[in-house]
């Protein structure tokens, strides 16, 4: 993995803000009954697959693809069974599985997480972090309940005390779980219609963190489509990173799979055996000096200034104008140390910006092929994504190029001017402007 992708894990790690997204598939360990009828190390989820897919088998029904969402689909179905609740029978697996957390659960359970949300139906990630003498909270989405059904998280998390959200339900509450693959189509469509929607306090806490994916199995199109679908859901803007085994795959295969993540979801898949990623994780967490506590006070406005090479004394100078305790202002001739992926790194840093500041000058309209247009391309992009009204590319009118001569694109949005024998007044409005509108913006 990329140096800079590593530096931001850890960092978000750090700060307490690093969220991570559990999978179903991380490997348990057997407890000593289940050890001698298991042959090869499984997830709980395999092992709910492999006793649908037994009783299956005993009532000669061919079986497809061992997904549970098909068997379980399948089993549904069957008259065989029309007696009996799936879900139930789901719900008293999961409550009384006969397997421990594995490896991998143990590791991850000394990160400093404050919130986890998981797709699994057990608990073996709360016996992880009680090991490490961690209190969890649990909560879940029920896909089918009333808004009373889904409460809201509290507001005072940390890593002593995390929140782990069962987005397919719990086996608390069976008819919660998803299971089928109608199941799924109809957590999908409620989610993404909000009825019921999340808590509103989990959509805060999660809007600008860093995601941590682990044992999702990304290569299915259906696990593909629902982290898309979650990114999407919960207004996400920070990185994520995924980590997946790619080797089943070919070239072409594997190319095509990262892209997809890459492409509007801004998820860096990591071709790694998680143990080891994780381990090394926690290595340079420990190297870094640990847990550092979560950020407190006002969360500071992100501002990505956009310019032309030949006025970045300009930039400079308004880079070094803007308050820092009110706002984290970016200049990539600042932030960027050599021998970093500088496309992946601008991009990244302007899609989780909150505002767009572009110094609309002679030079800017001058300039027919450079970076910087790709910069506003990407810009006008991303504010179709926002409400009308709402403030994101700011164009600052450089002086010496009146509005109406500079960039045709930018032309339509309010500029700000910049002179240089009223510069201390015109910052000032400056940054009254976007604080202003960013104070109203996270109330």
């Amino acid at each position: 993995m990329r140096e800079v992708v590593w530096n931001s894990l850890v960092t978000s790690l750090q700060s307490g803000r690093c969220v991570l997204v559990l999978g179903p598939e991380i490997v348990a360990d057997p407890l000593e009954g289940e050890r001698r009828k298991t042959a090869e190390p499984k997830s709980v989820r395999d092992a709910f697959c492999d006793y649908l897919a037994q009783q299956l088998e005993e009532e000669r029904q061919s079986i497809g693809e061992r997904v549970l969402f098909a068997i379980a689909q399948q089993y549904e179905e069957l008259p065989a069974f029309a007696s009996v609740s799936l879900k139930n029978i789901a719900a008293h697996f999961f409550r009384n599985c006969a397997f421990g957390p594995g490896r991998l659960y143990r590791k991850l359970a000394r990160c400093p997480f404050s919130l986890i949300l998981t797709t699994c139906h057990d608990d073996l990630f709360a016996e992880a972090l009680s090991v490490e003498h961690k209190s969890p909270m649990r909560y879940w989405y029920h896909y089918r309940g009333e808004p009373r059904d889904n409460r809201e998280l509290e507001a005072t998390l940390s890593p002593e005390t995390p929140a782990i959200y069962h987005l397919f339900g719990t086996f608390n509450e069976p008819n919660s779980l998803v299971l089928t693959e109608n199941d799924l189509l109809d957590f999908i469509n409620n989610l993404i219609s909000c009825r019921p929607g999340l808590p509103n306090s989990l959509r805060v806490l999660l809007r600008h963190n860093t995601f941590l994916f682990v044992g999702f199995g990304i290569c299915h199109w259906y696990i593909r489509v629902l982290l898309k679908l979650l990114l999407r859901a919960l207004n996400h803007s920070g990185a994520s990173v995924a980590l997946e085994s790619l080797a089943g795959l070919d070239a072409r295969e594997r190319d095509q799979t990262v892209l997809f993540y890459k492409r509007g979801a801004r998820v860096e898949v990591v071709d790694v055996e998680a143990d080891s990623f994780v381990q090394e994780l926690l290595d340079r967490f420990d190297r870094s000096g640990g847990y550092l506590g979560a950020q407190t006070g006002i969360r500071r406005a992100q501002v990505f200034i956009s310019y032309e090479r030949s006025d970045e004394d300009i930039a400079k100078r308004l880079c070094e104008s803007f308050p820092k305790e009110r706002f984290d202002s970016w200049l990539d001739s600042s932030f960027l140390q050599g021998g970093e992926d500088w496309n992946m790194e601008l991009e990244e840093k302007l899609r989780s910006s909150d505002y767009f500041v572009v110094l609309n000058s002679e030079n800017l309209a001058k300039k027919l092929v450079g970076y910087v247009n790709k910069e506003v391309s990407i810009a006008l992009d991303l504010q179709k994504y926002r409400q009308r009204g709402m403030k994101f590319i700011i164009p600052i009118q450089v002086e010496g190029i009146a509005a109406e001569a500079g960039r045709r694109e930018l032309q339509e949005f309010q500029q700000l001017p910049l002179r240089s024998s009223f510069y201390d007044d015109d910052v000032a409005t400056l940054v009254k402007t976007i604080f202003r509108d960013f104070q109203l913006r996270i109330r």
